[in-house]
């Protein structure tokens, strides 16, 4: 697939010599490649960082755009920033089109050494998980309150923080997805998830999530998944469609009677979505080889491919995977969504603080 990167900021860049290894889970290719630093061209007296796993395809990069704009009309006397939190994925951006990109780490000393006195920090991560923790607690607490101890922060939410949002992201998607539900259509939408057990308290907002969005429905039919969660994984719905089926009186000899809508539960529709959710057959998989069960952690297959396998019919929406047709959204495509995150942005400017009010200094 023709992958696509556009400068969303005018920033100056400069490239350093040093090297990394790539430290995101679900990409594990480039691992050394040449990280880039920034140099900022201060305007205002506070600096805006929106902090996204990213991406390398074209379609989210309009995504990132709106969120852009949205902040820049809620707090239009600051300098806006965009950042990815994958270094594989800013590497592989590097490696494949030639422009420069930074990790939150960069920009945030950047900044500190601009001379701005209030700092912002806008995770654009789903829920409180791996990514979000080390954005969140290493980038920002330790590695730079901590050296710029006077400069005011305000570190503003993922997007499933508490419990009330996950009542408030269950209402703006049960009313996105209600028309197809009440047509008999079945939801599903894949989140990303972690997998190692001490983020279990992070993976359970999907547990809530779609135990939330089931309520508004009435029935079960609208589940998650997710990429790296294994209690939550392409299993779980495969088996959540089938026993729906069964309770619909279908046998899996009419299975195609179901339709089934896909979409990320992500900020935006990028590399997962494209692939691991709605991709079609690579070189050397045939429709004859795609294998319905075959293990979560080993998966070949999408789960269009696997559920389309199985008899079950797949929206339109999302099955035409070519970058300049494709559509299926990101959950930032929402504007009420978007607006839950500079919500959270208005809470954490109130309790800014910096290194040294912390520690009452």
């Amino acid at each position: 697939m023709k992958k696509f990167f556009k400068n969303l900021l005018t920033v100056s860049v400069i490239l350093s010599a040093g090297f990394f290894s790539a430290c995101s889970d679900d990409d594990n290719k480039d691992d050394t490649n040449t990280r880039s630093a920034v140099v900022i061209e201060k305007k205002n007296d506070t600096a805006l960082l929106l902090c996204s796993f990213g991406s390398t395809y074209e379609q989210p990069q309009a995504t990132y755009d709106k969120i852009i704009a949205d902040y820049q009309a809620a707090y239009p006397n600051t300098d806006i920033y965009m950042s990815f939190t994958s270094r594989t994925i800013v590497s592989r951006v590097y490696a494949q089109i030639g422009i420069a990109y930074a990790q939150p780490d960069l920009w945030l000393t950047a900044i500190g050494n601009a001379g701005y006195k209030n700092v912002y920090v806008q995770s654009l991560h789903i829920i409180p998980g791996e990514e979000y923790l080390s954005l969140m607690n290493t980038d920002v607490k330790k590695n730079f309150m901590v050296p710029f101890p006077d400069i005011k922060v305000a570190k503003s939410a993922c997007l499933l923080e508490t419990e009330e949002d996950v009542q408030s992201i269950a209402k703006i998607l049960y009313a996105y997805y209600k028309p197809r539900l009440d047509n008999g259509e079945v939801v599903a939408l894949m989140g990303h998830g972690n997998p190692d057990t001490e983020y279990t308290h992070a993976n359970e907002r999907y547990d809530q999530l779609e135990s939330t969005l089931q309520e508004l429905s009435g029935e079960k039919n609208i589940f998650v998944g997710t990429v790296d969660w294994g209690d939550k994984m392409f299993s779980h719905v495969r088996d959540e469609i089938k026993a729906f089926a069964t309770r619909k009186g279908i046998t899996k000899d009419n299975y195609k009677e179901i339709t089934v809508s896909l979409a990320p539960l992500m900020s935006i529709a990028g590399d997962h979505a494209q692939n691991d959710l709605l991709g079609g057959l690579e070189d050397g998989q045939t429709t004859e080889s795609i294998n319905p069960d075959e293990d979560d952690w080993e998966a070949e297959y999408s789960w269009k491919l696997k559920l389309g396998k199985l008899g079950f019919t797949i929206s339109n929406d999302g099955t035409n995977t070519d970058a300049d047709s494709f559509n299926v959204i990101g959950l930032a495509d929402h504007e009420a969504i978007r607006k839950i995150w500079i919500n959270h942005m208005k809470e954490a400017v109130l309790k800014a603080e910096s290194w040294n009010e912390h520690l009452g200094e």
